[in-house]
């Protein structure tokens, strides 16, 4: 009997490969059989639409024999009959020249293998068979990904996860579920709403499909819909959607008002409900998408008409993306206020509306209304949200980077290298918003490898800015954006899994700590080590300085969790402001420093007077200010970004291990101040004067190519990379150089400034020297010629 069997099974595909030559043998795998007779049943509809009965007829038959050869002893028998019968129908409607006949039993054909390849995954995920499992996942569709979400594939890396033992087979099991619930519910409900504009557009065969898939896709769901809401609405489902495929061929309105139906009894209803990291994931893009629909519109909109239809279009893009989120948070926001959850979505459909008619070019809204309504849902929306979806989750820049990275490679495809560089930027500024602050405490090497594939390079990559700035080629961009991908992907799983090792980010928090208060010490020091003798009391107004800029910065972080979160988007434009002063007055110390060496060797007369005024006692009012002032700006300049990273830190972690590490680097630069402070007291006044001279020099340096890399990320100035050069990662933390010709050459110049001006004043006081002592022989010369 088996023999018989198999002796039949060789022929039929001897047969379905004379009808049709690219028909393979019994050897494909579920997922190839599934696309080969989707591919079939789809070029039969092709061939019916062309006035081709004939290959129709060819190409269904060649269906139904594949089917019978490869894949039907797979399959469990009821699952093989439906099939088998759908197969049959769509037969029967290619015969007949039936064209809706012959695209719902397609419909019904699609939605039995997607179903039947569910179950038997599910299956064999619970019995622990990753291997048939991973076979029979081929057999499903995906949500279709948007600009702003990724393709599920999360129960492809759930299955990989069981196959190498990192998983137990219910968490693959529930991973697998929730990743395949969502997709067919959200085709489920997509093909809903395509019935009434089907409909109404006089599209018969269009809702016949539509109304088809929907009913071919309710068994997935159908069991979470029972548990959820009982047995008898789930059979009310059931019984509509046969009467909404009957509708569709011979009662529009009927079939209209079905679908709605359906669609409203399914609002509040979730297969596989959010886990809560997804429901706050969901809630951080309606948070973030939303306020962009504003931004975009209003850069394409101008004086009342379409400027920049691009812009339009990506506005439509982000709501789609925030209301997609929004309406995947719907059945939990149904729960806790269906009324305030019902008119968040009455104020996306009518923001739908107005950028469908600007698109269209029929009537343009003002921007500053349409800013305010994406305004007011955000603040709709949060007063929905539970307080715990508040909470920012990272996850969303990291999908508006991909978005902005996406956008930049299309405009390169087209050439259109500077919309790339805007889209670009734009990707950084979502970077620096976002993860970048979190990875600099958790991950600095991650941070600077991704900041380097931003901007100048990293390892053998090519920066993103260096390659649209020499208009580099497509393929180029596209190995450094893959990295650069490698490297986001990397960045997400550090931040959203949070630190992994407390001593990791006490240490890194405490060398951050380090890294900033050791500029400010060697400024203080070399500042202070010149004022000897009754000069000391000059340090006074600078300790006051310093001691304002410590309570500054104290002040600063206490209230980093209200400003600084309204003021994030000008968080490195505050810092480079700051920086900018802070090397203005570094210039006039070392100018100052120069002429005090200058006063000292041959000054003697205006030094004795300045020493004289400055032990009466009296200081000028002025210069206490300014002396105070330079001291605060000393260290409040380090004050400010150290509290810009550490607050990120404490949302990574928590206040306690920031504070610890912040405890550690206060700790090193103390001893090293003390260190600094104690060398100076036993040095020469020239030899000190030298060696301050020589660390405010090395500051000035760092400051300006660390300012200069600011002022280049805040567009405040062009960015010019060094093509080929690559510098090692302790070099833009320790020397401010980047591989920039505007980062080097200003710390060139500012060098150069500082020797020069050295050099210029020896070479004024070589002069003098030379003019006394001439003047000194010639007085003597008389007195000379007596004694001989």
């Amino acid at each position: 009997m088996a023999r018989r069997r198999w002796l039949g099974l060789v022929l039929t595909t001897i047969v379905a490969g004379a009808l049709v030559p690219s028909a393979h043998a019994a050897s494909h795998s579920p997922g190839e059989s599934a696309t080969e007779l989707r591919q079939r049943l789809g070029d039969a509809e092709q061939a019916l639409l062309l006035g081709e009965p004939a290959q129709a007829r060819r190409l269904t038959d060649a269906a139904r024999a594949e089917f019978s050869a490869d894949v039907a002893a797979r399959l469990p028998l009821p699952a093989r009959r439906s099939l088998e019968q759908a197969l049959a129908d769509a037969q029967a409607g290619a015969r007949r020249g039936d064209l809706l006949a012959l695209t719902t039993a397609r419909s019904r054909v699609e939605t039995g293998l997607v179903a039947v390849g569910f179950k038997l995954a599910l299956a064999a995920t619970l019995r622990g068979d990753a291997a048939a499992a991973r076979e029979w996942l081929l057999v499903r569709d995906f949500r279709p990904p948007t600009r702003l979400s990724r393709p599920g594939a999360d129960a492809t890396v759930a299955n990989s996860e069981l196959a190498l033992g990192r998983s137990s087979r219910a968490d693959a099991a529930h991973a697998l579920r929730a990743d395949l619930l969502d997709t067919y519910q959200a085709r489920m409900r997509g093909a809903l709403e395509a019935v009434g504009p089907a409909v109404s557009g006089g599209l018969p065969v269009t809702a016949a499909q539509a109304a088809a898939t929907a009913a071919g896709l309710w068994p997935i769901l159908a069991t979470s819909f029972r548990e959820q809401a009982g047995a008898g609405r789930a059979a009310a489902i059931e019984r509509d959607l046969a009467l909404l495929q009957r509708a569709t061929r011979d009662d529009a309105r009927r079939a209209t008002a079905l679908a709605r139906s359906l669609e409203a009894r399914l609002d509040g209803f979730r297969a596989v409900p959010l886990s809560a990291s997804e429901q706050r994931r969901r809630a951080s893009q309606v948070m973030t998408f939303t306020p962009l629909v504003g931004v975009e519109y209003g850069r394409g909109v101008s004086d009342g008409r379409v400027t920049r239809d691009f812009e339009i279009q990506e506005a439509i893009t982000f709501l789609d993306g925030a209301s997609g989120s929004f309406r995947d948070l719907e059945p939990q926001l149904l729960r806790r206020d269906a009324k305030g959850t019902q008119a968040v979505l009455a104020l996306f459909d009518s923001l739908r509306v107005d950028l469908a008619d600007a698109a269209a070019g029929t009537r343009v809204a003002d921007p500053d209304a349409i800013r305010g309504r994406t305004g007011q849902l955000v603040d709709a929306s949060k007063a929905l949200f539970p307080d715990a979806w508040r909470k920012r989750d990272v996850s969303a820049d990291f999908d508006l980077i991909a978005s902005s990275l996406d956008r930049m490679q299309k405009a390169i495809e087209a050439g259109q290298y500077a919309i790339a560089e805007q889209a670009r930027l734009e990707a950084y500024a979502f970077f620096e918003l976002g993860p970048e602050q979190r990875l600099r405490g958790i991950a600095p090497e991650l941070f600077t490898r991704a900041e380097g594939l931003f901007w100048y390079g990293s390892g053998s990559h090519d920066g993103l800015a260096d390659l649209i700035n020499s208009r580099g080629a497509p393929a180029d961009i596209t190995v450094t954006r893959d990295a650069l991908d490698g490297a986001m992907r990397e960045a997400e799983e550090a931040v959203g899994s949070g630190p992994k090792d407390r001593a990791t980010i006490i240490a890194n928090t405490a060398i951050i700590v380090f890294r900033e208060g050791l500029e400010a010490v060697l400024i203080l020091a070399a500042l202070m080590a010149s004022f000897k003798g009754v000069e000391r009391r000059m340090r006074r107004p600078m300790w006051l300085g310093v001691m304002a800029a410590l309570v500054a910065s104290a002040v600063t972080w206490v209230v980093a969790q209200t400003v600084l979160t309204s003021l994030a988007g000008y968080g490195e434009k505050l810092s480079a402001v700051v920086s900018l002063v802070a090397i203005g007055m570094l210039l006039l110390i070392l100018n100052w420093f120069f002429h005090k060496t200058y006063w000292t060797g041959h000054l003697a007369s205006l030094h004795g007077k300045k020493r004289l005024a400055v032990g009466t006692g009296r200081m000028a009012l002025a210069q206490v200010a300014a002396l105070a002032l330079l001291g605060f700006t000393s260290v409040y300049r380090e004050g400010f970004e150290t509290v810009l990273f550490m607050q990120a830190l404490v949302l990574a972690t928590d206040v306690w291990t920031v504070t610890l590490g912040v405890l550690a680097g206060l700790a090193g630069t103390v001893l090293v101040g003390i260190a600094v402070f104690n060398l100076e007291r036993r040095l020469p006044y020239k030899k000190m004067l030298v060696l301050t001279g020589m660390m405010v020099t090395w500051v000035l340096v760092v400051m300006v190519g660390t300012t200069v890399s600011i002022l280049q990320k805040v567009g405040w100035l062009e960015v010019t990379p060094i093509s080929g050069l690559r510098l090692p990662y302790w070099s833009g933390l320790w020397l401010g150089t980047f591989p920039t010709w505007e980062g080097m050459l200003l710390q060139l110049s500012a060098l150069v400034l500082v020797i020069g001006s050295y050099v210029l004043l020896e070479v004024l006081r070589a002069r003098r020297r030379n003019r006394v002592r001439r003047t000194d022989e010639k007085a003597l010369s008389p007195e000379r010629e007596l004694v001989s």
